[in-house]
């Protein structure tokens, strides 16, 4: 068995605005003032979670770790052309590894949002992915999110993965929160972004190891 600890940055895409219908004001409003308003309110609320979204984002950083084979990496992505070139980078290793032995994605919330948007950012840029079954209770990935192994299988409140760093008594050196990453990537603050990614993967294995999810020999 081979493992990869993963973990991916992403913010808005720049054209995300473009690909959807103009957003309508609160109907009960006639002032046209207030209907301005109005709209400009509800546009934000939409962009506000473009960066989540896998149909609406794009990556900044591609983080993993094939566990006792090599150091933490972190490939950080300026545009559309790194972003295909880091996908199909990645995508290549993953298959080498796959074609001779079962291959575990070992993710934060992965099923939920790592797998999808690498996935989804594949079928955008027409790069080649394997066919990888989110299905929370069918994927053999699923055992290796830790976030759905510390919710019991989403029966408690699930909490941020600092949190859990900080409950398991890990150091936690890293002080950038996702919602920065948009801002630092405007900034060019790469260092930084890399630095998170990094954090986030040795989190991710940190807590990972603690509830023997992995099986190294």
């Amino acid at each position: 068995m081979v493992y990869i600890i993963l973990d991916v940055e992403t913010r808005a895409h720049p054209d995300a605005p473009d690909w959807f219908d103009p957003v309508e004001p609160d109907k009960r409003l006639v002032d046209p003032v207030k209907i301005e308003a109005s709209i400009a309110e509800r546009t934000a609320e939409r962009e506000a979670n473009f960066s989540l979204h896998p149909d609406t984002n794009c990556l900044v950083a591609l983080g993993y770790h094939i566990v006792g084979q090599e150091s933490p990496q972190c490939l950080l992505i300026r545009d559309e052309f790194e972003e295909r070139e880091m996908l199909r980078q990645f995508w290549e290793g993953y298959g080498l590894l796959d074609r001779r032995q079962e291959v575990r994605l070992v993710t934060f919330n992965g099923l939920a949002f790592d797998i999808p948007v690498l996935l989804a950012r594949s079928m955008y840029l027409d790069v080649d992915a394997p066919d990888i079954n989110c299905d929370r209770y069918r994927s053999p990935h699923a055992p290796y999110d830790v976030l759905w192994r510390l919710s019991r299988n989403g029966t408690v409140k699930a909490h941020k993965l600092s949190f859990y760093a900080k409950r398991f008594g890990f150091t936690m050196l890293d002080r950038v929160h996702g919602s920065d990453i948009a801002r630092l990537f405007a900034e060019e603050d790469f260092n930084a972004i890399e630095a998170h990614c990094l954090s986030d993967i040795g989190l991710t294995h940190a807590i990972a190891n603690r509830l023997k999810l992995l099986k190294v020999a």
